[in-house]
């Protein structure tokens, strides 16, 4: 039993069917409903790191003085919270950072393999493999940059080129991109984006034909052992199990809450725009560094996403979340513009946060035959199926593995 159909939910699931078992996936919703859904799907090995580093707590205290967007605290005195933002601050030195590079580069090894095994496998979805350009408006937007990827190789990362761009290059590079504006770019070459709503229909669709049920509008209530197996109790009734694997994102929290274990998951809210634009649309996934924004241009509009809101609680998107996200877009863009006629509507989605950054895979302590697959906060499109695929064979047989140490949900922050 797999809960949860979103992509890391549904990625677990090809990979248990795949290896020949029966599977039954719930989803509370709709497949592909929740955070899946509105974000800009990028398959970025090269830009996969823990959000804690040295500085982001200083940047963090400036955004919040400032009153900057890129990155929101919502202030709360809610004790969980105050122990999660506690612990984040602990995770933001350097060597914790180091070791969370080197466990998602591990992780993250066989990414695109895995992607090209979903298209070989007849799952049918919208993917791109130009490469990831960041794009800065001065050369010190850049600065962070070049020391995270830098640091990224001194670890071991092995993903291939990354080419740093002088304005010209960039713009010749990427055209919609304002050549008197941008100055400077670095271009990952091997990353790749898909549209996250029709990767998550592919896998759906696939999945169903492959004799899965997959049960929408069905929420999970409880999880105990009953009998040598898992006993669900969900909103149609009891659901036994051999084996359950919780991937609901956020709600997973609650979820446990109520089985008596807790888990260190916070939402952290981002906002996107999917519309059309005048000119040429970019070819790739685009970063614009100073704004923090990302883009991803899908056939049929152009993607601009960011913010990430720690301590948000509702996926309600503000009235003019769209028009702030095009407003700092803009001024990157030259060859490409949205269109001001278009009619905006905002998505917003609660990203799954952990304070160390990492997610959460492995056994769930206390209750035997159950495994969790949450926790990926931006990485959730980069990370679903390698998550699959290491987490599977240990639900199979029902045991832990080393190389999930980083990951286990028991890990101390």
């Amino acid at each position: 039993m797999v809960v949860g159909a979103g992509v890391v939910g549904l990625a677990c699931a090809w990979e248990l069917r795949r290896a020949g078992a029966s599977v039954v996936v719930l989803e509370r919703g709709a497949v592909g409903g929740g955070t899946s859904r509105g974000n800009t799907g990028w398959v970025c090995p090269s830009f996969t790191y823990p959000l804690p580093a040295p500085g982001m707590v200083r940047e963090g205290l400036r955004q919040l003085v400032t009153g900057g967007e890129a990155f929101v605290l919502r202030p709360s005195l809610d004790p969980a919270f105050v122990r999660w933002l506690w612990s984040f601050r602990r995770n933001c030195s350097q060597a914790r950072f180091d070791a969370g590079v080197r466990a998602l580069l591990a992780l993250n090894r066989r990414t695109l393999e895995l992607f090209d095994a979903y298209r070989a496998g007849g799952v049918s979805f919208e993917m791109h493999a130009a490469g990831m350009v960041v794009a800065a408006r001065t050369g010190e937007g850049l600065d962070l940059y070049r020391t995270i990827f830098r640091r990224l190789r001194e670890l071991g990362y092995e993903g291939g080129t990354i080419d740093e761009l002088d304005g010209a290059a960039l713009t010749s590079l990427e055209p919609a991109l304002d050549a008197s504006r941008v100055v400077a770019g670095l271009h990952a070459q091997i990353d790749r984006f898909v549209r996250p709503e029709e990767l998550t229909a592919g896998l759906a669709e696939s999945l169903r034909a492959d004799g899965v049920e997959i049960r929408e509008g069905c929420e999970l209530t409880g999880l105990a052992r009953q009998n040598g197996a898992i006993a669900l109790e969900t909103a149609t009734g009891r659901e036994l199990a051999d084996r359950v694997v919780v991937a609901a994102g956020l709600p997973t929290a609650r979820l446990l809450r109520r089985v008596g274990v807790r888990v260190p998951l916070v939402g952290a809210r981002g906002y996107s725009v999917t519309l059309a634009g005048r000119g040429t649309p970019p070819r790739h996934a685009l970063y614009l560094a100073e704004a923090k924004l990302g883009l991803s241009p899908f056939a049929g509009g152009v993607r601009i996403a960011g913010v990430f809101e720690l301590g948000a609680r509702t996926t309600d998107a503000p009235r003019d979340a769209g028009t702030r996200l095009i407003a700092a877009a803009r001024p990157y863009l030259g060859g490409w513009s949205p269109d001001a006629d278009t009619p905006l509507e905002a998505w917003a989605g609660l990203r799954p946060a952990t304070p160390d950054g990492l997610p959460l895979i492995g056994a769930l302590p206390g209750l035997e035959g159950a495994y969790l697959a949450t926790g990926h906060g931006m990485l959730g499109v980069t990370l679903a199926p390698a998550t699959a695929a290491l987490l599977a064979p240990l639900v199979l047989e029902g045991r832990a593995a080393p190389e999930l140490a980083p990951f286990d949900p028991a890990r101390k922050y």
